[in-house]
């Protein structure tokens, strides 16, 4: 019986991106579903679940992706809404990464506990935070014991984002408006750990600014593009020790991304009614990343 993924979205387009990691992860067939809207998840569900019989149930899986982590939390949702109404037999595995957010997340913290140890009590700055991957690197921070403090150019912007985090995870992330150099330099002024996560292109913190703050043991960015978003982090830095801070670079925490999410889609086909959200991911991370330690 083959294993069949599909991949369902409120994007126009599905992500070429997920499919290609989707064969590469084990699945047989990749069925892209986009354009998706929630009063679609009933059939989606449904035509998953009554094709393939209790045995074969574990052959099918979904992949919630797209542009928006908080509309990607809302199909999970409703996809184990309609799963509880048909019963624990009648249930296909389901993973959400959408915008990739949770896999390159959680990538980006495994390799930031992996250079560190415990993170408890260190404080955590995150840089243009509002976004997908910024978001989901601020709750795994906060969850491993960081203080977070998540920035945007617009304070208003910070605070939403910041309980939206609080009502969800229930964890604890301080707004920060940072729109010029002398309120990013605030902003990091007693951070041991600095993660940018601002659009590709974009520098975010000049390495005049940070090469002032002897406490930051850490700097890690998710922009692949250059000029990339902390100035001195080049891409392929891997955990690359300066003195006694460490720079991880983007390609570093991509190509961990990758390998998590073709484990990803491995483990969805692994045991029929698996649920992998962004602290599932997370665990996935965390345990390939002890496999090459």
């Amino acid at each position: 019986m083959k294993k069949i993924l599909i991949y369902i979205s409120p994007e126009r387009y599905s992500s070429i991106f997920d499919l290609i990691l989707g064969y590469d992860g084990g699945a047989d067939v990749v069925v892209p579903y986009s354009d998706t809207s929630q009063e679609e998840l009933m059939d989606v569900v449904y035509s998953c679940v009554f094709t393939r019989g209790s045995s074969g149930r574990k052959n099918t899986a979904i992949f919630i992706g797209g542009p928006d982590v908080n509309k990607g939390e809302e199909f999970m949702n409703g996809i184990l809404a309609v799963f509880k109404e048909l019963g624990q037999d009648f249930r296909v595995s389901v993973a959400a990464d959408p915008h990739g957010a949770h896999t390159t997340s959680s990538s980006c913290v495994v390799k930031i506990k992996d250079s560190l140890g415990n993170l408890k009590g260190l404080n955590a700055t995150i840089l243009a935070g509002t976004g997908p991957v910024g978001q989901s690197i601020s709750i795994l921070l906060a969850k491993e014991g960081c203080n977070v403090t998540l920035t945007s150019r617009k304070l208003s912007k910070a605070k939403k984002v910041c309980g939206t985090i609080k009502k969800k995870y229930d964890v604890d992330v301080m707004p920060f408006e940072a729109k010029d150099e002398k309120t990013v330099d605030k902003s990091i002024s007693d951070a041991d750990i600095v993660v940018g996560t601002g659009p590709e292109k974009v520098m975010l913190l000049p390495k005049k600014i940070w090469a002032r703050h002897q406490r930051i043991k850490v700097l890690a960015d998710v922009n692949a593009v250059p000029p990339y978003g902390i100035e001195g982090v080049v891409g392929t830095d891997d955990r690359k020790r300066t003195g006694d801070r460490v720079s991880i670079g983007a390609l570093s925490i991509g190509s961990l991304k990758i390998k998590v999410h073709h484990r990803v889609v491995e483990r969805l086909f692994e045991e029929k009614g698996q649920v992998l959200g962004l602290e599932e991911i997370y665990k996935v991370a965390e345990s390939i990343s002890k496999q090459h330690l």
